[in-house]
C-alpha cells in the first residue's frame, strides 16, 4: 500500500481544487515561508482524524476553511482527500484504490467518507487500525513532535515508549486492580469498625449473660418450695371438698320434697291458664289486627303527605325547565347569527385571495424571468473567466505531469532491481517465523480454555453468593420488623401488667382501699371488675350494665365495709360503695320477657364468675335483660309497658319508664373489663412472633453460612482465576506479537511482489504518458485564445441582478399577503365549525328539555291529583276500621280479669313453697360453690404444679425440711433475692453467644480480606513484570535501531538509552547519553541544538522501524540542522525510502537533492495557494 495523492478544495489557503501526486520513494515539498507548504501536512493529519483544531494552528474549527482574501469571498467548506494504492489489499475494501475523504461545513457541521460513500471517523479509524497510520502514529512527524522529546522530562519520555510498547492493557488492567485493593482496604476498615463496636458490646452481655444464668439457679431453687406450697395448699381444699360434698347431698333430699308439693299446685294453675290463655289468644288477635290498622292508617297518612310534597316539587320542576328552554333558544339564536357573519367574511376574504393569487402568478413569472436573465449573464462571465484560467492550470499541470512522468521512468528501474533482492530474503524470514506463530497459538488455546473454565466456576460462586445475600438481607429486615412488633406487644403487655397492678380504670376510692393496709384489708375479696370474667362480644354490654358499679367493693362482713369507709375518711381517700356478702341478698329474676327471641339472656348469664359471688351479680345484673340491637330493645319495652331494664350489644341502656342512653365515648386506656381480655390475646400474639423470630434466625444462619462459605470458595478460586488470567494475557500478547511480525512481513513480501509487477506496468504507461503529454502542451500553447469584453458582460450582469432583486421582493410581499389571508380564512371555518357544533349541541339539549316539560306537565295536572283523592279515600277507610277494633279488643280485655282471684290464690301458695325452695336452692348453690370453688382450687393446685413440672406424686415426694412457713419465708428470700436482680433478659446468654460468634466470624472474614489483599498485590506485581518485560524489550529493539540510525546519520559515534531507575522501569524515566564521533559521552540536554535535532530523528525513525507504517510526512525536521547534519539527513533517507515512502516539507537544499519529485508551493495570487510539480534532474542544476 502506498500514498497516491492528496486532493484539497477549500482547506486553509488552498481555495482552488489541488491535486498533489505523490511517486514511489521520496517527494520534496518546498516554497517560501507563508506559501502553505505545511498546510498540505495539515491536510493529511485532519483526513487521517485529527480532532483538535490546535494541533492544525487554528483556534476555532472554521479556521481550517478558506477564510477570502481581498479578491476572493470566503468558501462554505473545506474538502481534503487522501488516495491510496490498494492493489495488495492491505485496507479492507475490495478495491485497488481507497479515497478517504473529510468535508467540513461553516455551519460545524462534518461528513466522512470511504469512496465517496458516508461513514463515521469511527469507520476511518478502523479501516487504518492495522496500518500504522492514525492520528498519533509515527506516519507524520512534525517539529512539534522533536520540540515534546527534546523538552520533555526523563518520566514524559518512558510514556512515549510505553505508548510504542503498548502496554495500555496491562495499564488499565493494574489499575483496576488498585481500586479493587482500595475496596478491600475499605471494607477491612469498615470490619474493623463493626468489630470494634461489637467489643464494647462483649463486656455487658457477659454480665447480663451471668445475671440470667443466676436467675435460672434462684428459679429452679423456688420452683422446690412452690412445688411443696401447691402440694399443702391442694391437701386443704380436699378435705374441705369431701366435708362440702355430704352437706349437699341433705340439702337435695330436702329439693326433691318441694318440688313435688310446686308440682301439684302447678297442675291446677295450669288448668286455669289453659282457659285463661284462650281469652288471652283472642285480646291477641284483636290487639294485632289493631296494631295493623294503625300502621296501614300511618302508612295512608305518610303517603298523602308524600304527594303533596311531590306536587309542589312537579311544579318547580316546571318552572325550573321552561327558564333552560328560553336560555337555550336565546343563545341558538345568538350562534345563528355568528355563523352568518363568519360566512360573510369567509366569502369576502376568499374572493381577496382569488384575486391576489392570480396577481402572485404574474410577480412569480416576472421573478422567474428575472432569475434566468442573470444566470444566463452569469454563465456568460464565468465562461469567459474560466477560460482564460483553465489554459493557465492546464499548462501548468502538463508540465508538471511531464517532469514527473521522467522522474518516475527513472525511479522505477531503479526499483525493479532492488524489490527482487528483498523478496527473496523475506520468504526465508516468513517461514521462521510461522514455526513460531503454531507452537504460541497452541500454548494459547490451552490457556483460554483452563480460564474459562475457572471464570465460569468463579461466576457461579458470584451468582450463588449474591442471591444468598439478598435473601439474607430481606430475611433481616423481616425479622428486624419482627422484632419491633415483639418489643410493642411486650410493652403493650407491660402496660396493661402496670395497669392491672395499680388497679388502673378503677375511681380514686376504690384505688385506695385496693391498695390499703390493715386487718380489715384481709376481708378485702375485690373490686367488682376484678371478679368476673366476660366474652368480647358482650364487653360494651356489660360496662354499661354496670356502669359505676365496676368500681363497688365486695367484703366478707358488713363490719369489713364500715372499717373500709372509716378508712377512707381518715385518708380523705374518695367515696366507695361496698357489697357485704353476709348482707347483700341477690335474687333470680322471672319474667316473661326472659321468653322473647330476641332476649339473649340476663347480664349475669353473659358473665363468668365464682359462685362465692353469685348473690352480689344477682344483686347487680340479674334485673337486666340482653338484647342484640336498639330496635329490639325498642319493641320490647313497648310491649312490656316501658317496664325492663335492657341493654344492648352495642351499649344502649333503656330504663324502666322508657328512658334511653346511649353514644359513644373516647377511652383513653383499656377499660377494666376488656384489660384482661386484651392482655391474653396479645400473649397469644407473642408466642406466636416468638416462634417466627426463631424460625427467621435459623433461616438467616443458614444463608450467612452459605455466603460465608461462597466467599471462602471464591477467594480460593482467585489466587487461581488471577494467575491463569496473567499466563492468558501474557500468551495472547504473545500470539499478537508474532502474528503482528508474521502480517508485517508478509505485507511487505506482497507488496514487494505487486510492486515489481507494477513498476513494469507503470515503466510501459508512464512511457506512454509523457509522449501523450509533450504532444498535448504543444497543441495548447498553438491553440490558446481569449476573446470577450469582460467590462460590458459584467455592467449588464449588474442591471439585471439589480432587477431580479426588486422582483424577488414584489414577488415576497404578495405571497406573504396570500398566506396570511389563507390562514386568516382557515381560522374563520375553524370558527365556522365550532358555532355549527353549538348550534347541534344546543338542539341536541333542547330535546330531551321539552319532552320533560310534556311529561311533568301531565303528571303535575292528572296523574298526582288522581293519586291524592284515591288516598285521602283510603285514610278515611283505615281511620274507621281503627275505631272498630279498638272497641273489640276492649271487649276482650275485660273477660280476661274473671279467674285472676283463683290464680293469685294459688299463685300466693307457690310463692310460699318457692321461697323455701330458693332458701334451698341457696343452700345447695352455696354448697355447689364451695364444692366448685374448692374443686377448682385443687384444680387450680394441680395446674399449678403441672406448670411448675410437677405431678401429684412428684410434688409429694418433695422432700423439705422445715414447717410451712419456714416454706413460705425461704419462698419470699428466694423472690426477693429474684427481685434485687431487677429485670432479667432471658435470652442473654443467648445473645452473648450470637455476639461472641459474630466477633468471632468477622475476625476471620477481616483475614480473608486481608488474605486477597496479598493476592492482588502479587497480582499487580505480575503485571509490572509483564509490562516491564514488554518495556524492556521495546527498549532493547528500539534501542539497538538508535544505535544503527544514529550511526548512520552522524557518520560513527554511539547512542544509549538509559533508565534513571533500572530498578523500577515502570515509574522510572528514560534518558539518552550521547557521543557522536571525535566526541565524549554525554547527555542529550548538553547536546549542541543541531545534535540533540538530530538525534531525536534517528529515535524517531527507530519508532518507525518497530510501527513501520506506509508512508511518512517530514514537516521541517530539519530546520534545525546545519548543512552537515543535512547532509547526513538527506543520505539516510536515500538508503530508506524504497522501503517507505517519504514526504518532506523543507527550506533546504540537500534534502531537495535527495528528494526525486518536487512538489514546489507559491502565492501566485495573495493568500491563495498554488502547486507545481517538477523531477529533480530538471532543476539540479538551478539548485546548485
Amino acid at each position: 500500500m502506498q500514498l497516491l495523492r492528496l486532493e484539497l478544495k477549500g482547506f486553509k489557503s488552498f481555495a482552488d481544487k489541488t491535486v498533489v501526486k505523490f511517486s514511489p520513494g521520496m517527494t520534496a515539498v518546498i516554497g517560501p515561508n507563508g506559501s502553505g507548504k505545511s498546510n498540505i501536512t495539515d491536510a493529511m493529519k485532519w483526513v487521517l482524524g485529527e480532532s483538535n483544531v490546535r494541533n492544525l494552528r487554528g483556534q476555532k474549527a472554521e479556521d481550517i476553511i478558506f477564510s477570502g482574501t481581498e479578491k476572493r469571498k470566503p468558501m462554505s467548506a473545506a474538502e481534503v482527500t487522501l488516495v491510496f494504492d490498494n492493489s495488495d489489499h492491505q485496507l479492507d475494501v475490495d478495491m485497488a484504490e481507497v479515497a478517504i475523504t473529510r468535508r467540513i461545513y461553516r455551519t460545524g457541521e462534518s461528513e466522512f467518507l470511504i469512496n465517496k460513500r458516508s461513514c463515521r471517523l469511527k469507520d476511518i479509524h478502523l479501516l487504518l487500525a492495522d496500518t500504522g497510520l492514525g492520528k498519533d502514529s509515527m506516519a507524520i512527524i512534525g517539529q512539534n513532535r522533536i520540540d515534546a522529546i527534546l523538552n520533555s522530562k526523563p518520566e514524559e519520555r518512558r510514556l512515549i515508549f510505553e505508548d510504542v510498547a503498548g502496554i495500555s492493557r496491562f495499564k488499565i488492567n493494574k489499575e483496576d486492580a488498585l481500586r479493587r485493593i482500595a475496596s478491600t482496604d475499605r471494607n477491612m476498615e469498615r470490619v474493623r469498625d463493626v468489630m470494634a463496636t461489637i467489643e464494647e458490646q462483649l463486656g455487658p452481655l457477659s454480665e447480663k449473660a451471668e445475671k440470667t444464668k443466676k436467675y435460672m439457679t434462684l428459679s429452679r431453687t423456688k420452683r422446690d418450695y412452690d412445688g411443696a406450697l401447691g402440694f399443702h395448699n391442694y391437701k386443704t381444699s380436699d378435705r374441705l371438698l369431701t366435708r362440702f360434698e355430704n352437706d349437699n347431698i341433705a340439702f337435695k333430699d330436702e329439693e326433691i320434697e318441694l318440688q313435688t308439693e310446686l308440682s301439684k299446685l302447678e297442675a291446677r294453675r295450669h288448668t286455669l291458664q289453659s282457659a285463661s290463655t284462650k281469652e288471652q289468644e283472642q285480646l291477641k288477635l284483636w290487639e294485632a289486627q289493631y296494631t295493623e290498622k294503625q300502621r296501614d292508617e300511618e302508612r295512608l297518612a305518610g303517603h298523602l303527605r308524600l304527594l303533596e310534597e311531590q306536587l309542589k316539587t312537579a311544579h318547580r320542576e316546571l318552572d325550573e325547565t321552561s327558564m333552560r328552554i328560553s336560555e337555550l333558544e336565546a343563545t341558538q339564536k345568538g350562534e345563528e347569527q355568528q355563523l352568518r357573519i363568519l360566512n360573510q367574511l369567509i366569502q369576502d376574504e376568499s374572493a381577496q385571495l382569488v384575486e391576489k393569487e392570480s396577481k402572485l402568478e404574474e410577480l412569480e413569472a416576472n421573478y422567474k424571468k428575472a432569475v434566468e436573465d442573470v444566470s444566463a449573464e452569469q454563465a456568460k462571465f464565468q465562461s469567459l473567466q474560466s477560460n482564460r484560467e483553465a489554459f493557465e492550470q492546464h499548462q501548468l499541470e502538463l508540465v508538471s505531469a511531464i517532469e514527473t512522468a521522467k522522474a518516475s521512468i527513472r525511479s522505477l528501474e531503479a526499483r525493479k532491481e532492488e524489490s527482487t533482492k528483498q523478496c527473496e530474503v523475506l520468504k526465508a524470514e516468513i517461514g521462521q517465523v510461522d514455526s513460531e506463530l503454531q507452537a504460541a497459538r497452541g500454548e494459547f488455546d490451552t490457556l483460554g480454555q483452563q480460564f474459562n473454565a475457572i471464570s465460569a466456576q468463579r461466576q457461579a460462586l458470584v451468582d450463588g453468593g449474591k442471591e444468598a445475600a439478598l435473601q439474607a438481607r430481606e430475611e433481616r429486615k423481616e425479622l428486624q420488623k419482627l422484632r419491633t412488633q415483639e418489643q410493642r406487644v411486650k410493652g403493650r403487655i407491660e402496660l396493661l401488667a402496670q395497669w392491672e397492678e395499680q388497679h388502673e380504670g378503677y375511681l380514686e376510692g376504690t384505688k385506695n382501699i385496693l391498695n390499703g393496709k390493715g386487718s380489715w384489708r384481709e376481708q378485702i375479696t375485690g373490686a367488682i371488675g376484678d371478679l368476673f370474667t366476660v366474652e368480647d362480644k358482650y364487653t360494651t354490654a356489660i360496662e354499661t350494665a354496670l356502669g359505676g358499679s365496676v368500681n363497688h367493693v365486695v367484703t366478707t362482713t358488713a363490719r369489713a365495709a364500715a372499717e373500709g369507709v372509716n378508712y377512707l375518711k381518715s385518708i380523705q381517700g374518695g367515696r366507695v360503695t361496698f357489697l357485704p356478702m353476709d348482707s347483700v341478698k341477690g335474687k333470680l329474676y322471672e319474667t316473661p320477657a326472659l321468653h322473647e327471641s330476641c332476649v339473649i339472656g340476663t347480664a349475669v348469664d353473659c358473665i363468668s364468675f365464682d359462685n362465692t359471688y353469685a348473690h352480689i351479680f344477682q344483686y347487680l345484673l340479674g334485673r337486666t335483660l340482653v338484647v342484640s340491637s336498639m330496635d329490639d330493645a325498642i319493641g320490647l319495652q313497648k310491649k312490656y309497658n316501658q317496664q325492663l331494664r335492657i341493654v344492648t350489644l352495642t351499649g344502649e341502656q333503656f330504663q324502666p319508664g322508657g328512658s334511653l342512653t346511649g353514644g359513644t365515648t373516647k377511652r383513653k386506656r383499656a377499660s377494666v373489663l376488656s384489660r384482661k381480655e386484651e392482655a391474653a390475646s396479645l400473649e397469644q400474639e407473642l408466642l406466636q412472633i416468638e416462634e417466627q423470630i426463631r424460625s427467621l434466625t435459623a433461616s438467616l444462619e443458614n444463608l450467612e453460612k452459605r455466603v460465608e462459605e461462597a466467599e471462602k470458595e471464591r477467594a480460593t478460586l482467585d489466587e487461581s482465576y488471577q494467575h491463569t488470567n496473567l499466563l492468558y494475557v501474557a500468551s495472547e500478547t504473545k500470539v499478537q506479537n508474532i502474528q503482528n511480525q508474521m502480517d508485517r512481513k508478509k505485507r511487505v513480501l506482497s507488496e514487494e511482489e505487486q510492486r515489481l509487477v507494477q513498476i513494469d506496468i507503470d515503466l510501459a504507461t508512464t512511457t506512454a504518458n509523457l509522449k501523450d503529454q509533450e504532444t498535448a502542451l504543444a497543441s495548447l500553447q498553438e491553440n490558446h485564445g481569449v476573446e470577450g469584453n469582460q467590462g460590458a458582460l459584467m455592467e449588464r450582469l449588474t442591471v439585471l441582478q439589480k432587477i431580479q432583486q426588486e422582483a424577488y421582493e414584489a414577488f415576497t410581499e404578495a405571497r406573504l399577503t396570500c398566506d396570511t389571508l389563507r390562514q386568516t380564512i382557515k381560522e374563520r371555518e375553524a370558527q365556522r365549525e365550532q358555532r355549527n357544533q353549538s348550534i347541534a349541541n344546543i338542539v341536541e339539549r333542547l330535546t330531551p328539555l321539552r319532552n320533560l316539560l310534556i311529561s311533568t306537565t301531565e303528571r303535575y295536572e292528572v296523574e298526582l291529583p288522581k293519586a291524592k283523592e284515591l288516598a285521602d279515600r283510603e285514610l278515611a277507610s283505615a281511620t274507621a276500621e281503627v275505631e272498630r277494633l279498638r272497641a273489640l279488643r276492649d271487649e276482650a280485655y275485660d273477660k280476661t280479669s274473671t279467674g285472676r282471684e283463683e290464680m293469685e290464690s294459688i299463685l300466693g301458695e307457690q310463692d310460699r313453697l318457692n321461697q323455701r325452695y330458693k332458701v334451698v336452692q341457696g343452700r345447695l348453690v352455696d354448697m355447689e360453690g364451695k364444692i366448685t370453688r374448692h374443686r377448682m382450687d385443687c384444680e387450680r393446685f394441680v395446674e399449678e404444679l403441672q406448670e411448675l413440672g410437677f405431678t401429684l406424686e412428684d410434688a409429694q415426694a418433695l422432700r423439705i425440711e422445715g414447717s410451712v412457713n419456714d416454706w413460705k419465708d425461704e419462698q419470699a428470700r428466694l423472690m426477693a433475692e429474684i427481685a434485687e436482680l431487677g429485670p432479667v433478659n432471658p435470652n442473654a446468654v443467648e445473645e452473648y453467644e450470637e455476639t461472641k460468634e459474630r466477633y468471632d466470624f468477622l475476625t476471620t472474614q477481616l483475614a480473608d480480606l486481608d488474605t486477597a489483599k496479598d493476592q492482588l498485590q502479587a497480582v499487580i506485581a505480575e503485571m509490572d513484570k509483564a509490562m516491564s518485560t514488554q518495556l524492556y524489550d521495546v527498549l532493547d529493539v528500539v534501542g539497538r535501531r538508535f544505535q544503527e540510525v544514529f550511526s548512520q546519520l552522524f557518520g560513527g559515534g554511539t547512542a544509549q538509552i538509559v533508565l534513571t531507575d533500572p530498578d523500577n522501569i515502570l515509574t522510572g524515566g528514560i534518558d539518552f547519553y550521547i557521543q557522536p564521533p571525535g566526541k565524549k559521552r554525554q547527555q542529550l540536554t548538553l547536546l549542541s541544538g543541531g545534535e540533540r535535532a538530530l538525534t531525536v530523528i534517528a529515535l524517531l525513525f527507530s519508532f518507525l522501524d518497530y510501527r513501520p507504517a506506509p508512508f511518512c510526512v517530514l514537516d521541517e525536521v530539519d530546520a534545525a540542522l546545519d548543512e552537515a547534519n543535512v547532509e547526513r539527513f538527506s543520505s539516510y533517507l536515500n538508503r530508506v525510502n524504497k522501503e517507505t515512502q517519504f514526504i518532506v516539507v523543507s527550506h533546504r537544499k540537500k534534502t531537495m537533492e535527495a528528494a526525486e519529485v518536487l512538489q514546489g508551493v507559491t502565492m501566485v495570487e495573495r493568500g491563495v495557494s498554488r502547486l507545481l510539480t517538477v523531477a529533480f534532474e530538471d532543476v539540479k542544476e538551478d539548485l546548485a
